[in-house]
């Protein structure tokens, strides 16, 4: 692809001559006490450190539950996992419950490394993962 310019799409940058894809996060509060954090693209040593401030954002705002998008994530290797695993003890000892929605890539991962789950929940999607925090929400787990 020589010559080709990358410039204008999202997520992707130029280095060295090679287009990379970069990881691009969000956070939003769906409603009160609830936050719904979206990744895309890759997680790994670049980009990991991002993963968890964005974990380290919601420690003390007052949440009870976190619904981590992560069906855009296109690649994690272990210091993605890593900020995973370091932004759920954010969290977690805040008192903040994590319900997870993985890219088939993380889900590999997390199944290779941790056949229980790490988090509340694995869901397949968002729809999934907010109905789960309805339901914990009615019965105050």
């Amino acid at each position: 692809m020589k010559g080709a310019s990358f410039g204008d799409i999202p997520g992707v940058r130029m280095n060295e001559g090679k287009s990379e894809t970069i990881l691009q996060t969000s956070l939003e509060t769906v409603r009160e006490g609830v936050a719904l954090m979206r990744l895309s693209g890759e997680i790994d040593l670049s980009s990991a450190a991002g993963v968890t401030d964005k974990f380290a954002e919601c420690a003390g705002q007052g949440l009870t539950d976190m619904v981590v998008d992560a069906t855009g994530v296109t690649f994690m290797d272990s210091t993605g996992l890593h900020a995973l695993i370091e932004g759920k003890r954010l969290v977690h000892d805040d008192g903040i419950r994590i319900y997870l929605v993985p890219s088939p890539q993380v889900r590999r991962v997390l199944e290779l490394v941790f056949p229980e789950p790490l988090f509340a929940a694995r869901l397949d999607s968002v729809e999934e993962a907010l109905a789960a925090v309805d339901g914990n929400s009615a019965v105050g787990a």
